[in-house]
Order: structure tokens, then C-alpha cells, then sequence
């Protein structure tokens, strides 16, 4: 019995032994990332340099890259941003169709050589929204469930994004992190009955969005396709970290941007999505 209390003893005295770790920057990668969308609008690829893990500052945008995105029939080309450096924006009047198949293309000056890379998306056809409801949860008196009624496209995969917007300025869930996805193989039954789609607080949160009576909540609806939704998921997982503590390290996001020339070293991630999105808006009494 001693011998296992002072076993015990030594254990304990180890675990609050300081010890150094001696982490090496990792080299800095190529970031692309972006979407078009059934709105006519700009639509944005952002082109950037990623930054050290212990940095403060944001990844840095990079200029003078070539940026064009192409249905099969019209290229459009990208024009950067003069206010933001390193992101590439259509012009107004160009919007995405849905079943259509686009392809993003991006030439670029990366660690002293220009290489080229490319990435496709279908284009989703949007869901039939005929509502959206609060109800309250049960999980908390100030959390409330937000149900969704509608019809899925008549598609093998169906893949919604959530995203809901306060008074239509004020976002509540518009962060990678905070998305949520709802997923749907069910292709005999369509019908959209009351799906929780996503949780709000009706009381005062400091660390995130909530609603108050008379508030106009708009909820966009967005079709995206399975690659999406895993890109999402993976950026989640990665950003909320192994579970448990001492549990192996999550796997490396996906992405879709890929080099045309195959001798190409160059690191890069991100991804190119195209969506379809529908609206629906309710004031919360």
C-alpha cells in the first residue's frame, strides 16, 4: 500500500512539471476561397497568403493574380478589389444559374513563380421555402428552435446552409464556423415538415447574436452540394479542436482548388462553391 501511495505521489508531482515545446512555423500556404451565387451581384474570390498560426495579423491578400469564372458558355473576368487587396470581383450584373456547372480559374505569383489553379462547382437547384416558424426549444427557457417548412429539389443529394440575418443588416450566423447544414437523401419524401434548422437565444448573449421581440429575422436558404457541406464540417471540426483533449488530431480540411501543372509544390486550400438561395422573413414575437 506505500509503495502504491508514493507511486501515486510521484505521478502527481510529475503532471505539474513545466515543460517547453518547441513549435516550428509551418511554410505559409496559398488560400483561395469563394462562391457565385443566383444573385445578381459581385461576386467575390479572394486570393491570399496564409499566416503564421501565432500571428495576429489577417492572412495577406495578394494582387496581380488572373481570376476568371466560366459557365461553359460565358467567362467572366475578375476584377480586384481596389479598396481590399487580393480580392477579385465580377461585375454587378452577373449571377449563377442553377444547374448549370461552373469553373474557377486563378493564375498567380506564389513564392516567386506564377502558377495556375482551377476548381468546379455544380450549381444546386434552390429548395421551395413556404415558412419559417419559432418555436420554443426545451433545451433553455431563452433558446428558441427555428423550424423550417418547404419542399427539397428533386435531387439524389440535398444540402441546405442556414444563414439568418437580424433587422437585414445584423448577421447572426455568417462565420464558416457557425453555418449550419442540414442533410437530406431522402428523395422520396421531399417535403420540408418542421425541420429544426437552427437555434437562436431570445435573451442577452455576449458572445453571440440574439433576438428580441419585434425583431424582422431574414433566413437565407442555401442549396450547396455535398463537397460544400464536408468543406464546412471540416473547417468546424479543425476550429473546435480534438474531442477529447488528448484525442488525435481531426483530419485536414478538404478542399477543391487544385494545380494544373502537375510539377506544382505550391501548398494550397480553400474552396470554390457555387449555390442557389431562396429568403424567407419573420418577425419574432
Amino acid at each position: 500500500m506505500k509503495n502504491i501511495l508514493l507511486a501515486l505521489i510521484i505521478c502527481l508531482v510529475s503532471c505539474t512539471e513545466k515543460m517547453e515545446i518547441d513549435v516550428n512555423d509551418a511554410p505559409s500556404q496559398l488560400v483561395i476561397y469563394g462562391t457565385i451565387t443566383t444573385d445578381t451581384t459581385q461576386h467575390a474570390i479572394s486570393v491570399r497568403r496564409s499566416s503564421n498560426y501565432f500571428s495576429n495579423t489577417a492572412p495577406e491578400g495578394i494582387s496581380n493574380a488572373t481570376v476568371t469564372l466560366s459557365d461553359g458558355e460565358k467567362t467572366f473576368i475578375l476584377t480586384e478589389n481596389p479598396s481590399e487587396k487580393g480580392v477579385y470581383l465580377t461585375t454587378p450584373d452577373v449571377f449563377g444559374t442553377e444547374g448549370k456547372t461552373y469553373t474557377l480559374k486563378v493564375a498567380v505569383e506564389f513564392n516567386g513563380t506564377t502558377e495556375e489553379y482551377e476548381a468546379t462547382s455544380f450549381l444546386p437547384y434552390s429548395a421551395r421555402v413556404d415558412s419559417v416558424v419559432f418555436r420554443q426549444s426545451g433545451l433553455a427557457a431563452d433558446i428558441i428552435a427555428v423550424m423550417l417548412y418547404g419542399m427539397l429539389p428533386a435531387s439524389a443529394n440535398n444540402y441546405l446552409n442556414i444563414v439568418a440575418y437580424k433587422n437585414d443588416t445584423v448577421s447572426i450566423n455568417d462565420k464558416l464556423s457557425e453555418f449550419n447544414i442540414i442533410a437530406s437523401e431522402n428523395t422520396d419524401n421531399r417535403k420540408i415538415n418542421g425541420a429544426v434548422c437552427m437555434y437562436i437565444r431570445s435573451e442577452y448573449d455576449e458572445d453571440r447574436e440574439y433576438m428580441e421581440k419585434g425583431d424582422l429575422v431574414t433566413f437565407q436558404i442555401r442549396s450547396i452540394t455535398k463537397e460544400y457541406a464536408d468543406y464546412v464540417q471540416d473547417v468546424q471540426s479543425e476550429s473546435r479542436g480534438s474531442v477529447p483533449i488528448f484525442g488525435g488530431p481531426p483530419a485536414n480540411v478538404r478542399t477543391n482548388i487544385l494545380p494544373l501543372n502537375e510539377s506544382n509544390t505550391a501548398p494550397v486550400c480553400g474552396f470554390f462553391t457555387a449555390y442557389s438561395k431562396t429568403e424567407s422573413s419573420t418577425v419574432y414575437r
